[in-house]
């Protein structure tokens, strides 16, 4: 497909070079018409419209003055003749051009005038003129055309070519001439315009496409001098001069973001070649506005070799490369250089021509480039068209391999939370049955003769109590509490202190600010059984004669505390069952399990318990809160 990109695009643009340069050909090949080359030439006065009387030179035409006076800045008259032999029908004079400006007399009539013929001139060097001559203007023998030419001599004043035949033939002649002279420009100048326009407007959307950047840059210079081959004056300058050194600087400055659009599109940078080049365009600019007229040529020429150096460099590397785009590109490079090579010529006078190609193939580059951005916008998308669906592709087995992961780590954790749904009915049984077991057996052989079947009753019916809250604890939502924490703890703190009395400790309690708190089941559970497991500890292991509890509600979180006077339980806390479940429920309850402990003091005591961050620490034996032990 990309060699077929290319031949397309070289037929193309071979077949509209062929086609111009046939259209610039002569109008000879139309049938019927005449071309007058003999002619005669002489100066004449800037503000005079009278035929001058002597002094005629022989000349023929086209004719460039300048070769013959060569620092001549004004008027030449020219006069040409031919014979008619039949006077009865119309006939066609076709003038190729008239350079600078200019008016056409035939057998002494005014036929046609420029606006302009002193400084500054009409521009009407790109305009061909068609009459119809009738009767009895026109004679039968002998005819004279005159042409009054307002020029200057650094701008190839003169005329261009001169045909005569039948009104047909010249009028065919005129239309071929006026679509190259002047409407192919204008159209080639729009177009220009338009696609410059998209190519900064594409730049500035995507500022990475530096290389169309400065393609954009290069159409808009080129558009600045471009306007010399439709402009038809110097509006608004009032100066010749002027107005074509400012074409020479725009020529110069198109010359110079091609050669960096050449750069950026081929992935080239020069640094300091770049730099020299913006320093000639500031020389250029002032070489323009205050150089004379050989600056002015300099600036063109330079500007030339510029043009024809970065085609070259284009040709070059496309084909050092592997780039599609660019080889596309270098078919209208290498026609650009040829044509850029007669215009220099034509310029230099080498090569005597008035007709300039190379803003023909500066619209064919330009269309060639908006090729090139097309295709490479399908390449593009095509890119992003196949990106998605290999992306679609890669999310479908994404989504496979993650509902896979998904099933096992379901599954992993679903047997996790078994394992931990016994974990925790199995410290539930030893914190809760357990402790109750522990106790009324230890005060069943404390005084076995004092146990009667109504005790060992209420002990069944205690232990049924238990069973029932773990049960009830495991099939209640967390989020559906079950009434005030406070009438939960009553029962629990009416057993516990029954059972430790019964075993000859005394458990005084401080429950206060909490007749509002409404914990989740499963954490005032945790609450009840870290209490139960602490207290059963006290009664396991301290050899207390007292205890004390508190459960208070503070500002910052629930405070929960259990102490004895026992004899301590040693420099490292044991890691028990019992230890090990008040350390799980604390960190359910969102706070810290604290344990300190010495002779004649122990400590148990959850910090930041439930979603409010406590700093509390164990509070001193003689905590007001609790009075004094010797009390008891």
């Amino acid at each position: 497909m990309h060699c077929e990109s290319i031949r397309v695009l070289r037929a193309l643009s071979i077949a509209l070079a062929v086609v111009l340069l046939c259209a610039c050909s002569s109008a000879d090949g139309e049938s019927g018409l005449h071309a007058l080359v003999a002619a005669q030439a002489v100066r004449g006065e800037a503000r005079s419209f009278v035929v001058p009387g002597e002094g005629w030179d022989t000349v023929q035409v086209p004719d460039f003055w300048q070769s013959r006076w060569q620092r001549h800045d004004g008027v030449v008259w020219y006069r040409l003749q031919w014979n008619q032999v039949d006077a009865t029908q119309p006939a066609g004079v076709l003038i190729e051009y008239l350079n600078m400006a200019g008016a056409v007399y035939v057998n002494g009539t005014l036929l046609q005038r420029d606006a302009s013929l002193v400084e500054p001139l009409s521009r009407a060097w790109n305009t061909p003129r068609f009459f119809s001559i009738e009767p009895p203007l026109l004679r039968a023998g002998s005819n004279e055309l005159v042409l009054r030419v307002s020029g200057l001599a650094a701008y190839a004043p003169g005329v261009g070519r001169v045909w005569v035949g039948p009104e047909s033939a010249a009028r065919n002649g005129f239309d071929r001439l006026r679509f190259v002279r002047y409407k192919f420009p204008a159209f080639a100048f729009a177009v220009t315009a338009a696609l410059g326009c998209f190519f900064l407007i594409l730049w500035l959307m995507r500022r990475r496409e530096v290389a169309f950047g400065w393609y954009a840059a290069s159409a808009l210079a080129w558009l600045a001098y471009d306007w010399n081959f439709i402009a038809p004056s110097a509006w608004p300058l009032n100066s010749t001069y002027l107005w074509q050194s400012l074409n020479a600087f725009f020529l110069f400055l198109f010359a110079s973001a091609f050669m960096l659009f050449v750069l950026r599109i081929c992935v080239r940078r020069f640094p300091r070649g770049e730099a020299l080049l913006w320093l000639g365009v500031g020389i250029a600019l002032l070489a323009a506005l205050v150089g004379p007229a050989l600056a002015r040529n300099a600036i063109i020429v330079c500007a030339a070799l510029l043009v024809l150096g970065a085609n070259a460099l284009l040709v070059l590397w496309a084909w050092r490369g592997d780039k599609v785009e660019l080889r596309m590109l270098s078919g209208i490079a290498l026609l650009y250089v040829v044509a850029g090579v007669h215009d220099l010529l034509a310029y230099l006078d080498i090569v005597r021509s008035n007709n300039y190609y190379a803003d023909i193939t500066a619209f064919t580059n330009t269309l060639c480039i908006a090729a090139v951005l097309a295709w490479r916008y399908a390449r593009s998308m095509e890119r992003v068209e196949n990106f998605n669906l290999q992306l679609q592709r890669d999310v479908a087995a994404a989504r496979t391999e993650l509902a896979g992961n998904l099933a096992r780590e379901h599954a992993t954790e679903m047997a996790h939370a078994r394992i931990g749904e016994r974990l925790n009915l199995v410290r539930d049984i030893h914190d809760g049955i357990g402790g109750s077991l522990l106790g009324n057996i230890s005060a069943i052989e404390r005084a076995p003769e004092k146990t009667t079947v109504p005790q060992l009753l209420k002990l069944l019916k205690e232990l049924r109590d238990e069973l029932r809250l773990i049960i009830d604890t495991a099939v209640i939502e967390p989020a559906n509490a079950s009434g005030a924490f406070a009438e939960q703890l009553a029962p629990l703190r009416q057993r516990m202190t029954r059972l430790l009395d019964a075993n000859g400790i005394v458990c005084r309690w401080d429950v206060s600010a909490i007749e509002t708190l409404r914990p989740a089941s499963a954490q005032a559970l945790d609450v009840l059984r870290f209490v139960q497991e602490a207290l059963t500890n006290v009664l396991k292991h301290s050899g207390a004669s007292a205890a004390w509890v508190s459960v208070r509600a503070e500002d910052r979180g629930l405070a929960i505390e259990v102490r004895d006077n026992g004899k301590g339980i040693g420099a490292t806390p044991g890691q028990g069952a019992g230890t090990s479940s008040m350390q799980a429920r604390a960190q359910r309850l969102g706070g810290q399990l604290m344990i300190s402990s010495r002779p004649g003091q122990t400590c148990v005591a959850i910090v930041g318990a439930l979603p409010t961050p406590s700093s509390g620490a164990c509070a001193s034996p003689n905590s007001p809160n609790f009075g004094d032990v010797r009390g008891f």
